[in-house]
């Protein structure tokens, strides 16, 4: 039964075909942040802090996958950051946008 596609599996491939949903959810995070003069964003929705981002990228479910790349196209730089404990890893998806001032 492992091999057979669950209800989320599915959802997840739906949703990666236009992953705008979140992305757009993602870019309303990050305008606030740019607002607050920040120059970072965090967020563990969307399977981000779930285990299933740990590991590599190509590994991941393809919704995560979909969101990643599109907001590398926009020009942030997007990578789920990972810190592991004595018993658990917390994951999170990091966006970052360059401060040119240094």
């Amino acid at each position: 039964m492992a091999d057979r596609l669950t209800a989320e599996k599915a959802r997840d491939l739906a949703r990666a075909k236009d992953p705008s949903f979140a992305v757009d959810q993602i870019l309303a995070g990050i305008e606030q942040a740019a607002r607050e003069g920040k120059y970072q964003y965090i967020t563990r929705e969307f399977g981000f802090g779930s285990g299933e981002c740990y590991g590599n990228e190509p590994a991941w479910p393809a919704l995560c996958q979909a969101i990643v790349k599109e907001l590398r196209a926009l020009g942030f730089t997007a990578r789920v950051r990972v810190q592991d404990g004595s018993q658990f890893c917390d994951l999170w998806l990091d966006v970052t946008w360059e401060n040119s001032n240094g």
